[in-house]
């Protein structure tokens, strides 16, 4: 061979051995560890916003009382949004840094939305808390020296102002409308005329009431528009968006570093073929494997987000179901089946303590003549003062449940001695006997009282069934004693003797004064 094909064999070696060391250096230049870590990134970062997303829902239905977990995921947010923007420079075209600042953009405006929903869903919730204890507080005093004050049409006016005003309320907490709004308006407007018959500080509880009924107002329609704009700010489009572009550019890169690979197998030789078909197939596998995956991942996230939607739907209606078994619709108060409960339990804390526990049955007298010249309506309305003023005069850990008809039960704890529960007996014969009228109607009623107690231990081994049994044979012999009073369980115990003590009837006269 002379010395210029030597040259010409020589360069051609350089020349392959070049192209070699491009071809090899093309297809190992791709980072897929980093071009994962990058979709991962973008994974979680969709899953925080669905969380976001719960928590805003959560804290719209007040099922969570702070605001922490609104705030919660942003500062991880952040940090996945500058991984994100970083990887960036693995992309080509302005495509994918569009998409970024419009998710971005997106995200910035939730964030202030969710700022603005923070501050009025605060105004509109302590609204929502106050209006319904603070009604009620009202309509008592309406019964009391306010209302003895003022002409009887007047303060029927009043509340019946307050009724629809509680009911409207609530009701557009749930579903606002322009019409109920004007409604609740006129209601306003009605208070702030009939309270100018009261004395000023009737008026100032008027203006606290209006105050915090418009906040509601104001405030429920404008959270609903900060809800719907928060929907549609199209952050988890925007993400969708940046995702598909990520994996398009991904896939271009990994499509190049193909053709380079398949060029370096072709040089290779024959034999490299049948290796490059198989790279190829296992190549497609795992895109098409990638492809399914992801769309198991949104198929995952949208059934996560479902089962917490309906989560949270079911709970808030088994507390619904859990207080309408427990309570009595009338009265609010507690019903048969689950005073039964709290007395049981009552007697096992009596019997680790050693302390006393004393049950009161008692049935109106007079209540029958009611219905029968007012009706049932009058009746329901006495049923409900009832269960107020006794309520108002027991305390905070006392138990008090309708138990049927115009019967009702009260349960003591820790009554030091006879006299104790006697003057709570005598206290809800006041309340019962101070009732004088029920929707403009005048009634008079009063109470037949029975009192069974049990000490310490004696009260489990009776069991809590026995125990309303003796109160309730009580308060038949004080309704065979001339009604109106109260009388005492012949089995009744007392902290003052560690064994059974008798205690003969106490007739209205006896203890009452009647």
């Amino acid at each position: 061979m002379s010395a210029r094909g030597r040259i010409a064999v020589i360069l051609m070696l350089i020349l392959l051995a070049v192209l070699l060391g491009f071809l090899f250096n093309r297809t190992t230049a791709v980072d897929l560890g980093a071009q994962n870590r990058v979709m991962l990134n973008l994974r979680e970062l969709e899953k925080l916003d669905a969380e976001w997303n719960v928590n805003i829902l959560r804290s719209r239905l007040g099922l969570d009382t702070g605001y922490e977990a609104l705030a919660a995921p942003l500062p991880r947010i952040r940090q996945l949004q500058a991984s994100l923007h970083d990887a960036l420079s693995m992309t080509r075209g302005l495509a994918a840094p569009q998409a970024f600042e419009q998710m971005n953009a997106a995200l910035r405006e939730k964030e202030r939305l969710v700022e603005q929903f923070k501050l009025g869903n605060a105004v509109l919730r302590e609204a929502l808390v106050y209006l319904p204890p603070a009604i009620t507080d009202f309509k008592t005093d309406l019964n009391g020296i306010e209302g003895a004050l003022v002409p009887a049409r007047t303060v029927l006016a009043l509340d019946g102002a307050l009724n629809a005003l509680l009911a409207d309320i609530l009701r557009f907490n749930l579903a606002p409308d322009i019409a109920l709004a004007l409604q609740i308006e006129n209601t306003l407007g009605t208070m702030l005329i009939q309270a100018a018959a009261f004395s000023p500080a009737a008026g100032e509880k008027v203006g606290l009431l209006l105050r915090h009924a418009r906040a509601v107002l104001r405030y429920r329609p404008l959270e609903r528009a900060i809800d719907v704009a928060i929907r549609s700010t199209g952050s988890t489009e925007s993400m969708d968006r940046l995702g598909r572009l990520f994996n398009n550019q991904f896939d271009e890169v990994l499509l190049q570093k193909q053709r380079y690979r398949s060029w370096l197998f072709a040089y290779s030789g024959v034999l490299l073929l049948l290796l490059i078909y198989v790279a190829r197939r296992l190549v497609r596998s795992y895109r098409i494997i990638g492809v399914v995956n992801q769309r198991l991942r949104g198929a995952n996230e949208t059934l996560e987000m479902r089962v917490a939607e309906r989560t949270a739907e079911l709970k808030a209606q088994s507390l619904q179901l859990e207080k309408l078994a427990h309570h009595d619709g009338l009265t609010g108060l507690v019903n048969y089946a689950y005073f039964i409960r709290m007395l049981d339990q009552a007697l096992v804390r009596a019997a680790r303590r050693g302390t006393t526990v004393v049950v009161m049955f008692f049935d109106l007298d007079g209540f029958k003549a009611v219905n029968d010249t007012f009706g049932h309506g009058t009746g329901d309305l006495v049923l409900q003062a009832v269960a107020r003023r006794v309520r108002d005069k027991l305390r905070a850990e006392d138990g008090l449940a309708r138990i049927g008809g115009d019967e009702f039960v009260i349960l003591l704890e820790e009554v030091g001695t006879r006299e104790g529960a006697t003057r709570v007996a005598q206290q809800t014969l006041d309340q019962i006997c101070g009732i004088t009228e029920a929707g403009g109607n005048p009634v008079a009623i009063s109470a037949s009282i029975g009192i069974s107690s049990a000490h310490g231990r004696s009260g489990a081994v009776r069991g809590g069934a026995t125990l309303l049994a003796e109160a309730d044979q009580a308060m038949y012999c004080a309704k065979q004693a001339g009604k109106a009073g109260f009388c005492l369980s012949e089995r009744a115990e007392w902290r003052a003797s560690a064994s059974l003590q008798t205690a003969a009837p106490y007739p209205a006269s006896a203890e009452t004064g009647a």
